[in-house]
């Protein structure tokens, strides 16, 4: 075991306290963590920050690596993350809805070096993605956790209608051979180097679409979804408030000077590229 307090200098926090609550940048921790992990660890993280549009972070917050409980934690080879904070732009894992872009970049670059990793879909994991190494990096048509991670790339990243219920079927399966030849990738996706160029390529599209995203026409969309995955109450008469604000004539005539920026297609062109 050794004790760390950061990773690539950048410092580690917890923020699971009354005092530093989930979501803030809590403050700096040592955590025990096995040697070979953290080796793995390094080389995920510096792959994420070396792609992601947003650079090197000032912090991270992790609810912790070595825990004295059954599993992978107990032997200081998982990781929990939290939250991501650079000094203009924060990822807090909760916030999956409006952030999914940003959020699913991040997570195809840790795939390709954990082959545990337990996302905001996977039951339990909302406020943090588990990550370990306790299986090696492949696709599993059998795995929850990789099929539920599959089918949100496919709908929010390559647009496609699918439904996202960890289940591998048909209807996944079809897509992802649609997709796989958008992308010039052999299949099938449970051969290794398959997967892993899937990943890759899914880490830069995702960063690009981030990048683009930015428009206000992207953002009231995100608002909506958020909208929809509050309780029905609390739904209904915020619904209604945003739809009284978008159906506003002066607010029609600003939104139509707006368009979404992005073009998918192009996009995987210039990756493959």
């Amino acid at each position: 075991m050794k004790t760390i307090n950061q990773v690539h200098g950048i410092p580690l926090h917890y923020a699971r306290l009354t005092n530093h609550p989930y979501g803030t940048r809590g403050e700096q921790r040592n955590f025990a963590i096995e040697e070979r992990f953290l080796d793995t660890l390094k080389e995920a993280l510096q792959e994420v920050f070396e792609h992601c549009p947003l650079g090197i972070p000032e912090v991270i917050t992790t609810a912790g690596i070595f825990v004295d409980k059954p599993g992978q934690h107990g032997h200081g080879k998982a990781f929990d993350l939290d939250a991501i904070f650079w000094r203009d732009e924060t990822l807090v894992t909760s916030n999956f809805i409006h952030q999914k872009e940003l959020y699913l970049g991040i997570e195809s670059f840790l795939r390709k070096h954990f082959g545990i990793v337990l996302n905001y879909y996977y039951p339990n994991h909302k406020d943090h993605w588990h990550v370990d190494t306790s299986v090696p990096v492949d696709y599993n048509e059998t795995s929850k956790s990789e099929t539920l991670y599959l089918q949100l790339v496919l709908k929010y990243i390559y647009k496609e209608e699918i439904l996202v219920d960890g289940v591998w079927g048909r209807q996944t399966s079809g897509v992802v051979k649609e997709v796989f030849e958008r992308l010039g990738i052999n299949t099938p996706i449970t051969t290794k180097v398959n997967y892993v160029k899937f990943l890759d390529m899914t880490g830069k599209i995702a960063f690009k679409l981030y990048e683009e995203n930015t428009s206000p026409r992207h953002l009231l969309s995100n608002l909506t979804e958020v909208v929809e995955d509050l309780p029905q109450q609390s739904r209904i008469a915020v619904r209604e408030a945003l739809n009284s604000f978008l159906n506003h004539e002066e607010t029609a005539t600003w939104l139509s000077d707006f368009e979404e920026i992005h073009n998918i297609d192009t996009i995987i062109e210039e990756v493959i590229a």
